[in-house]
């Protein structure tokens, strides 16, 4: 069974300027993610999906990787997931596929390896990382997750809402080929603590980042969800 990481990557952003490239921890952004990738001893093969090598200056050396050039199209703000996933899939043959995105960069080797083995050896044909969070919830004008009629239940007793992280998924490929899905009909839910499953979205996001890495909280193992 082939499986292989990919990272998609364009070097300009509209929210970030130059996020991907930006320095956390002494080192561009884009290095945090590949050198995760490399400690899974389930992948393969990790790419790094841009349409310019330029990328490939601000990796560091010895960082395993190969740098495989996508369709500029792809760094327009039109393009959807499904496009850039599409492109690959079809550039790249392989069983299992591990997309990470590099604005998640304290994702644990340890969680990358847990969702690759549940696709892999669990019986499940996807797995993504997922932040869970205990609060009272509303979806188009209702609560989600306790009872207006009911007496007031402690947070600690609600029903967890759990969000995508959004930095890490774990497919097949059929689940993709199918119906171009990254998350299959029998997926695995990894919760992760909320330092692990930081994701840099906004310009704020990137502060924080600094944050966590000035304190060392990234190697806290006690980040639980």
């Amino acid at each position: 069974m082939r499986v292989v990481g990919f990272v998609p990557c364009k070097l300009n952003s509209e929210r970030v300027p130059g996020k991907n490239v930006r320095t956390l921890g002494g080192v561009p952004l884009v290095n945090h993610v590949l050198r995760t990738l490399a400690e899974v001893p389930g992948i393969d093969e990790t790419y790094l999906y841009s349409s310019s090598d330029a990328i490939e200056a601000y990796v560091e050396p010895g960082v395993p990787h190969t740098w495989l050039q996508r369709p500029e199209w792809l760094d327009t703000s039109d393009a959807k997931v499904q496009d850039f996933v599409g492109e690959f899939v079809k550039a790249v043959e392989a069983d299992v596929y591990v997309l990470a995105h590099i604005t998640s960069p304290f994702l644990r080797a340890a969680t990358v390896s847990e969702c690759v083995r549940a696709v892999t050896e669990g019986g499940h044909d996807s797995a993504f990382a997922a932040l869970e969070e205990r609060r009272f919830a509303w979806y188009e004008g209702r609560p989600l997750n306790y009872d207006l009629a009911a007496p007031v239940p402690r947070t600690q007793d609600l029903e967890p809402v759990l969000f995508e992280q959004s930095g890490l998924y774990v497919f097949r490929r059929e689940v993709f080929t199918g119906g171009a899905r990254r998350i299959g009909d029998a997926p695995f839910v990894r919760v992760v603590g909320r330092l692990e499953g930081h994701d840099i979205d906004e310009p704020d996001d990137f502060t924080f980042a600094e944050l966590i890495w000035e304190r060392g909280l990234h190697r806290d193992e006690g980040d639980t969800p």
